[in-house]
């Protein structure tokens, strides 16, 4: 197929804006905002957006343990991490947090909702079984893990629309895309109730929907969806899981940075509506 001359133009400029496939993937002079501040998985994320180049606003609920976490990474990296309130399931913290971030930064260019009610962060009867579940727990669960990314998207969102750049990157789960195992949770204290495996798989809907929506206003909005995650499990249910994976383990909180830093910048200017499986193969069985 002949391109026409606009289209050879257009390929022209996107390559010359980079002098090497190495300056795809830098982030300087870009914010970014991790949701979920406090939890297992945005010190890894931060400590890599920060590494190559992004400036870093941490915001969960937990202002006091955010904000530790964001003078720790201060500390260790040598570069000025912020850590702000947000209770996602609301929208006026959405709208506080950006306005905030806004004052202080005047744009941001990625956000990561990555806030979400786990075994780590439970609601009051996270473990009940399915028959006996409690309608205010699913209520919870959803409000964090569906409706925050939701209003997270439409708020900062909207932001980038008006930037006209932006990438968006939703933490979904291996349990947004198939169920979970249910024989490897008996008598180990872990559980994964219907509400998170329900909740994760609408935001991948969400994902796919947005950011074929957004596709040609310039904001990309991805999933990444990790397998289990490693965070002080014990037997039996370390080995029944590694049984179920074909790299026999859990990952590593880090192994889910080289995805966050792929979709967060240029290297992937051409995907969106995606969602990236970090899951160590279980989805190929």
């Amino acid at each position: 197929m002949i391109k026409s001359s606009r289209d050879s133009g257009q390929a022209r400029e996107d390559h010359s804006s980079h002098n090497s496939a190495r300056d795809l993937f830098a982030l300087e002079g870009r914010v970014a905002v991790i949701t979920g501040g406090a939890g297992l998985l945005a010190r890894s994320f931060a400590k890599a957006l920060l590494e190559f180049g992004a400036t870093v606003v941490l915001a969960d609920v937990n202002e006091a343990v955010c904000a530790d976490r964001a003078i720790g990474l201060s500390n260790e990296t040598g570069k000025t991490v912020t850590g702000l309130r947000c209770d996602v399931a609301e929208m006026n913290s959405w709208i506080a947090l950006a306005d905030q971030v806004r004052k202080r930064f005047e744009r941001i260019d990625i956000l990561v909702n990555n806030a979400a009610v786990t075994n780590s962060s439970r609601s009051r009867r996270y473990s009940a079984s399915f028959e006996d579940y409690p309608v205010e727990d699913w209520k919870a669960i959803l409000d964090v893990n569906l409706t925050g990314v939701f209003l997270g998207c439409q708020v900062v969102g909207s932001q980038m629309l008006a930037q006209g750049k932006g990438s968006i990157i939703n933490i979904g789960s291996l349990y947004g895309m198939v169920s979970p195992s249910h024989r490897i949770y008996e008598g180990t204290g872990v559980c994964q109730p219907a509400a998170y495996s329900v909740s994760k798989a609408g935001v991948l809907a969400l994902t796919r929907y947005l950011g074929s929506l957004w596709a040609e206003r310039g904001v990309r909005v991805n999933a990444v969806s990790p397998g289990g995650v490693f965070n002080e499990h014990k037997e039996p249910f370390l080995s029944r899981y590694g049984q179920l994976s074909p790299m026999k383990r859990m990952a590593r909180p880090s192994e889910m940075c080289g995805a966050l830093v792929y979709l967060a910048s240029d290297a992937s200017s051409y995907c969106t509506a995606q969602n990236y499986p970090v899951d160590g193969g279980w989805t190929a069985w």
